[in-house]
């Protein structure tokens, strides 16, 4: 069987069943299900408090952080400028001669050095394994 031919097997699946379908029958059926079913009632208004509750609690702080000195206010945010955060605190009051040669004596990183080519093992023999294996167990 094709796709094709499947797709339109599927198509026809449900032409049977909506042929033979009497609406007014199943009107009638999902109105008495209806009916037969609870209503879903709504909590009691003393139940939804804590919701009240946690609202004013969140209103309140947030008052008193924004009131409080130092805390943030919107407007004031951006005229502020954060200083600059650095790592090594003992290198802030070096001038620029001072710290290129601070930044010449540093090795340069791996990724700039050249690395030999590693030689075969084909060519160790037995003892000379042996030594490279206990060298790397450390």
């Amino acid at each position: 069987m094709t796709e094709e031919e499947l797709l339109r097997a599927a198509a026809k699946l449900g032409e049977h069943a909506v042929e033979h379908i009497e609406e007014a029958k199943l009107a009638k059926a999902v109105l008495a299900r209806v009916a037969s079913e609870p209503a879903v009632a709504s909590l009691p208004l003393h139940r939804r408090h804590w919701v009240v509750g946690l609202a004013a609690a969140a209103t309140i702080l947030l008052v008193v952080k924004l009131s409080l000195p130092g805390g943030e206010n919107p407007t004031d945010s951006a005229d502020v400028t954060t200083p600059a955060v650095t790592v090594l605190h003992e290198l802030d009051d070096l001038t620029v001669p001072e710290l290129e040669t601070v930044l010449e004596s540093l090795p340069p990183p791996a990724s700039v050095t050249t690395h030999p080519e590693p030689r075969s093992l084909d060519g160790l023999d037995a003892k000379s394994l042996e030594q490279l294996l206990r060298s790397l167990e450390g």
